[in-house]
């Protein structure tokens, strides 16, 4: 596999020779101070031409990177903002480049305030902008409001699990455990817990990454202990170990902000729980 030298340089002299770059940006971990990068890191470029048509209407114009193993989209298409398009590449050899395109310079100066590293800037795109803050990914405060909404709204969707459980109609079940509860409940309240306990200062990660890294060792070891496979009582327990863990963040957060947790909300949900659990 080619490393970042040899990457960052073939993409420099790719550009260089190529009219129709007028700019090219490294981003993401690879430019952020502390990001942990292994050969498993991708390159996120961003690329800024004059026109985007050539760039939309086929894929020939990656083959100095090398022989392609798989792509997406499948086709040529914006996938974020309007004006962008979307090429993440795998190379055979297991480089791969992430690239968002598009024909718009017109770049703010608080552009890419969570790091860059310029590539080529052929028109002075990229003169103007501001020294990166690093703060775009950090953990945020909730307001009052989310946080009320939080965990009101956690103690709702709880009843699907159980009910769905005892049923027996198990996907359902485990999306609610494993989406609902887990994605839009657990995760943003562990988020919410670590920006406590480090002065939102530090971004703990997409879906969790990094996790492991901000949480005590036992509260680590009770979020693994919210994951299960294809055994009922398996997730019967995993959903118990959840309603835990989500009490206690909810309840150490809500103090660390001033705010009161739902206690006797849980306490009614949690009953009913072990009730169905117990049919």
């Amino acid at each position: 596999m080619r490393d970042e030298t040899a990457v960052l340089d073939t993409l420099r002299v790719w550009a260089d020779d190529n009219e129709r770059i007028r700019g090219m940006v490294l981003t993401s971990s690879r430019v952020i101070p502390g990001s942990t990068i292994d050969f498993l890191s991708d390159y996120d470029i961003e690329l800024y031409v004059d026109d985007l048509a050539p760039f939309a209407a086929s894929d020939e114009w990656l083959e100095f990177l090398g022989p392609i193993m798989v792509r997406w989209p499948y086709k040529p298409r914006s996938t974020m903002n309007p004006g962008w398009i979307t090429r993440l590449v795998m190379f055979e050899d297991g480089v791969r480049v992430d690239f968002q395109i598009t024909a718009n310079k017109g770049i703010p100066a608080d552009a890419y305030a969570n790091g860059r590293k310029v590539l080529v800037d052929k028109d002075g795109l990229f003169e103007q902008l501001h020294e990166p803050t690093y703060t775009e990914y950090l953990v945020k405060r909730p307001t009052d409001e989310r946080y009320e909404e939080m965990v009101n709204e956690f103690w709702w969707d709880v009843i699907y699990v159980p009910k769905y459980l005892w049923r027996g109609e198990f996907s359902f079940a485990k999306y609610m455990l494993d989406h609902i509860l887990r994605h839009l409940f657990l995760h943003p309240m562990i988020e919410w817990y670590i920006g406590t306990k480090t002065n939102w200062s530090v971004n703990p990660g997409v879906w969790g990454r990094k996790f492991k890294y901000y949480l005590e060792a036992e509260l680590w070891w009770q979020f693994e202990a919210t994951y299960a496979g294809a055994d009922v009582e398996e997730n019967w327990d995993a959903f118990f170990t959840m309603l835990d863990l989500f009490s206690t963040l909810g309840r150490a957060v809500g103090e660390s902000l001033g705010l009161q947790y739902p206690v006797d909300l849980e306490e009614r949900v949690r009953k009913y729980c072990l009730w169905i659990r117990n049919q």
